[in-house]
């Protein structure tokens, strides 16, 4: 008998040793310094919370930051002898034991917060022998590798709590809308009671429930002398949950936090934001977003007030078929169309006698509200029609219900637009309007829609130019020009008509002469032109042809931005920084232009040293031509008297695209307004009136400094030339012009005249 007995446990020991120890990791130091998946949150300039996207919900909180009443609710509600175990508890097994022998099931558990830690971590959740061998076994491993405290750590935050939070600092936030740092024990109580079945004991499906759950635990906290009876009941009476309002999103932020979102992703790929549980500070200035975003909005309100708020009006040939669909509209139970509710959108159409007082959608009547009546339709022949002359018989609106019954034309314009503003010095992103209305992980028009820039890509034409030896007093003929090409002459005309003969560089760039542009594109080479458009900050990929003189290529907002900041920057060009540091789970911070080890790859947060695109001479005499712009050309909306602003408008073919960018010595902001489309904005439509107005608002929201100006670099000089201070590159000032002295760069500057003041010549 004492055979068989020893038989059968040296192979129950076999068995023991093969079939569990043998197949499971001996090793388990790397949980000394693991992390669970953590939400990667996005912060913006004054530390505001703007953005949280998550593989898994969670938030990680240091033990040491928590009450101890925290800790000690999950304690007493799973595994009150936590602190006298090794990881299991021979005495619960056996209970557990002759309570699943009895019952014959295996319901009845008897795990640790340590193996239920491993459960979740490493072994899974079949129901078995085999599997509570495993938690045992590895519990006691895992404990000879961490201290209990930081087993608890791990444990808070690693545990389900529901709603699909993971983690006692995520579940917080969401059942009370505060940290769990500030948990009182009755709140601890009910997080802790939901451990077991968090849907089951939910407070917001079942709140009864869960507040018997917290008695539980409540109760428990008693019997371990952690409260006071009296304590424990001034909570029982307490919500069992205060619900956090979703994370608010201000619209106009909502194209902010994509490009994060996105710049994250390209940086750290789709799981290592989560793996190192990034915290992302940014540089978006939330004030001047709001001023940028209504900026724009105004601009494409402006264009509707004069061409038009509709562009035109949709037909339908099949009247009968389009009330039948009743597009916009919703269905009830019984399949038909329903009235529809105030505040929702649909299609209606015009009746036959034309009467805008019984639009019609599916069976139903409507009448347009009196102020919409008058509504331009966009006619670019003769400029806006009223829509009560205009609209015909099926013709078809988008109409909103109001509460009075009536409809109204919807709000959002038929145009769009966007914007950048970036900081010279840095590069930062302080601002990006990515249209009228851009859904999170929408179409962000200022990064992502490729648009023709027209004039305002003449700045890299003259940038190519002043390399290849030129000065903007160089002398070009604005005169007619035919270039033959594979599909016939083309003859590039100025805005306007006529030719003004011989003219300087600088007079071309102002006036935006096309003639010039192209005869200088042909002297130095379109494919030079690209490339030093390349090394300036456009990304878009440039054709390599004439045309691109004029703007044929299609650039980017942040494009034009970016190369536009390099001449602000005396030549140097910067990469757009939106991520100003980053706090990973372990509490490491990155600054902008560090490198980072991601797995085995190493990653470098934009915002370094920047290369140089141009050299400073040239850069600053390019400068200085772009400010004649704005002083008496092209731009001169943006003109103020003191402040030192340069830029560039552009228009494209038909008024389908209008631009300005422009720079101040600390920002460079770049406006687009156009559509998505080809579609004419209608007739005088150009970058200086139509773009131009949003540009002024965010400028002179940026504080400007009186007197502030461009640096000059020493490689720069200025020449008096009809009265007028001119920069010029030192290298390329003809000898006459330096007589008797050169100007020294230290000169003082005066108010805003374009040179210095008591230059010594």
């Amino acid at each position: 008998m004492l055979g068989l007995v020893l038989g059968v446990a040296f192979n129950g020991l076999v068995w023991f040793d093969r079939d569990i120890l043998q197949s499971l990791p001996e090793d388990l130091s790397l949980y000394r310094a693991w992390r669970p998946l953590t939400s990667c949150r996005v912060f913006d300039g004054g530390d505001r919370l703007i953005d949280e996207f998550y593989v898994e919900r969670r938030v990680w909180v240091d033990l040491d930051d928590l009450p101890p009443h925290v800790w000690q609710s999950f304690v007493v509600a799973e595994d009150r002898r936590f602190f006298e175990h090794p990881g299991f508890d021979l005495a619960g097994i056996a209970r557990a034991v002759v309570i699943n022998l009895q019952s014959g099931t295996s319901s009845q558990g008897a795990s640790t917060l340590t193996q239920q830690l491993v459960k979740n971590l490493m072994v899974g959740k079949e129901r078995s022998y085999r599997r509570k061998l495993k938690e045992a076994v590895l519990a006691y491993r895992l404990e000879q590798e961490l201290d209990k405290r930081a087993i608890l750590e791990l444990y808070l935050n690693y545990i389900a709590l529901g709603a699909g939070n993971y983690g006692v600092e995520a579940a917080s936030q969401t059942y009370f809308g505060i940290s769990a740092r500030d948990l009182d024990p009755g709140q601890a109580a009910m997080l802790a009671g939901l451990v077991p079945a968090p849907s089951r004991y939910s407070p917001r499906t079942a709140p009864e429930t869960a507040a018997q759950r917290r008695r539980l635990v409540l109760r428990g906290m008693v019997e371990e002398g952690l409260l006071t009876g009296e304590q424990a009941e001034s909570y029982l009476d307490d919500p069992v949950m205060i619900p956090r309002e979703t994370l608010p999103r201000a619209a106009e932020e909502l194209a902010y936090v994509t490009q994060v979102r996105r710049e994250v992703r390209r940086l750290f790929g789709d799981t290592a934001p989560f793996e190192d549980g990034l915290q992302v500070h940014v540089a978006l200035d939330p004030e001047l977003q709001a001023v940028a975003y209504r900026a724009v909005r105004q601009a494409l309100r402006d264009h509707g007030e004069r061409q038009g708020r509709l562009h035109s009006l949709d037909h339908t040939a099949t009247p009968e078929a389009f009330l039948a669909k009743g597009k916009g509209l919703t269905r009830g139970e019984d399949g038909a169309l329903a009235a529809p509710v105030v505040g929702q959108c649909f299609e209606v159409m015009v009746p036959e006698d034309r009467s805008l007082d019984r639009l019609q959608a599916g069976s139903f009547t409507f009448s347009l509200r009196a102020e919409d009546r008058g509504a331009g339709v966009a006619s670019p022949s003769r400029g806006p029609v009223p829509l009560s002359s205009r609209a015909a018989a099926h013709d078809v609106l988008t109409a909103c219900l109001q509460e009075d019954g009536r409809v109204r034309l919807p709000d959002r314009p038929w145009a769009e637009g966007g914007a950048v503003v970036l900081e010279n010095d840095t590069g930062r992103v302080l601002a990006l309007v990515g249209g009228w209305d851009v859904g999170l992980e929408g179409f962000v028009r200022a990064t992502q829609a490729r648009r023709q820039p027209g004039s305002s890509f003449k700045p890299y034409v003259y940038a190519t130019a002043l390399l290849g030896g030129h000065s903007q007093l160089d002398v070009v003929l604005d005169g007619p020009l035919s270039l033959a090409g594979g599909s016939g002459a083309w003859s590039p005309k100025n805005y306007g008509g006529g030719y003004a003969g011989p003219m300087t560089l600088r007079r071309a760039l102002t006036t935006s002469t096309n003639t010039v542009a192209v005869r200088l594109i042909l002297e130095a080479g379109s494919i030079q032109v690209a490339n030093l458009a390349a090394r300036m900050g456009v990304r878009t990929p440039i054709r390599h042809d004439p045309t691109i003189a004029l703007g044929s290529s299609e650039v980017t907002p942040m494009d034009q931005a970016l190369g536009y900041a390099t001449i602000a920057r005396g030549g140097v060009r910067t990469e757009p920084v939106y991520i100003d540091r980053l706090t990973d789970v372990h509490g490491i911070q990155s600054l902008a232009g560090d490198t980072l080890q991601v797995d085995e790859d190493q990653v470098t947060l934009p915002g370094g040293p920047g290369t140089r695109a141009l050299p400073p001479g040239v850069s600053y005499e390019l400068a200085d031509m772009m400010r004649q712009v704005v002083r008496s050309g092209t731009a001169r909306r943006a003109y103020q008297q003191g402040l030192d602003r340069a830029g560039k408008t552009g228009t494209t073919n038909d008024c389908v695209d209008a631009w300005f960018v422009g720079f101040t010595p600390a920002h460079t902001v770049a406006v687009w307004i156009g559509t998505d489309g080809v579609t004419t904005l209608g007739d005088r439509e150009t970058g200086g009136k139509t773009a131009l107005p949003a540009w002024v608002t965010i400028a002179d929201a940026l504080g400007p400094v009186q007197g502030e100006r461009l640096p000059v670099p020493p490689e720069a000089i200025f020449v008096q030339v009809e009265g007028d201070w001119v920069a010029l590159d030192r290298g390329t000032v003809p000898d006459r012009l330096l007589a008797p002295a050169p100007h020294r760069p230290s000169d003082p500057l005066p108010p805003f005249s374009g040179g210095p003041a008591g230059a010594r010549w």
